[in-house]
């Protein structure tokens, strides 16, 4: 069935030449795709790296939440997803069209009792029981789906040293406005840092083509705190968060930018 479809057949299908590659992919958990679009634009110039952009949905309306990305003569992509359906068949194509790298960047919200809003956590693997990770990891009766080490690894050495940086699991949920303060405590009881809705996927989908991927995120709303997206604590954070926001968007295009 689709699974089975190759890259020269899934080109055709997205109108993309057959010889179309892309080096690297930065997926981005939020759901304004123009913000983010413009977002990374600007770190690129401030980068000063020379770069060409488009919306991948003027080739094909289904690629619309792509910015494609072309630097000395690669082509990258970066993508906003809120939540994962769309996001797992993104980057099945992005692992058949010769991605390198699969990077996820965004925000979560916080469950480690510890852990400060703003700070910066390195899943160490992520639950999840979505069917967008388990078809690409079926063998995972655990539901544990596991980042790259060494890109992991590189992603800790690439971190700012002003930011407090957490490593442990996270547990992938896409149900939002479905979670109770009781899923808050019992997840912070059973050791999650955080929840979310793309890492699982973004982890599963890449080691099922045998592509190192890993994410970096930061705590948003902190939960287990008490503070929810849009409440007095977050909406003053605001500023804050888009510098942070900002040191995300540039580890992530390090490294994905670096042939290493």
């Amino acid at each position: 069935m689709y699974k089975a479809f190759t890259a020269s057949e899934l080109k055709g299908h997205f109108n993309l030449p057959p010889d179309y590659k892309i080096k690297g992919y930065i997926s981005y958990g939020a759901y304004d795709n123009e913000k983010h679009f413009n977002n990374i634009k600007k770190v690129l110039k401030e980068l000063k790296l020379k770069y060409t952009s488009r919306n991948l949905g003027k080739v094909y309306g289904f690629l619309s939440h792509i910015l494609e990305i072309k630097i000395k003569g690669n082509i990258y992509w970066f993508s906003v997803n809120y939540g994962s359906a769309r996001l797992s068949e993104y980057l099945h194509l992005a692992c058949l069209f010769g991605s390198k790298k699969n990077i996820h960047i965004g925000s979560f919200g916080g469950l480690y009792p510890e852990m400060d809003s703003l700070e910066l956590l390195l899943p160490t693997w992520s639950f999840s029981q979505e069917t967008s990770a388990l078809s690409y990891n079926r063998e995972a009766k655990d539901f544990k789906h596991y980042p790259d080490k060494n890109l992991f690894n590189l992603i800790k050495s690439k971190i700012p040293k002003q930011y407090k940086i957490w490593e442990g699991p996270i547990i992938t949920n896409q149900a939002m406005l479905g979670e109770t303060l009781e899923d808050v405590k019992k997840w912070s009881e059973d050791g999650y840092y955080g929840v979310e809705m793309e890492t699982a996927t973004v982890f599963a989908v890449s080691a099922h083509f045998k592509m190192p991927s890993a994410s970096v995120l930061y705590n948003t709303d902190n939960l287990i705190k008490g503070q929810t997206v849009g409440d007095q604590t977050h909406t003053q954070q605001k500023m804050q968060r888009e510098e942070v926001k900002k040191d995300v968007y540039k580890i992530a295009l390090e490294i994905v930018l670096n042939n290493s």
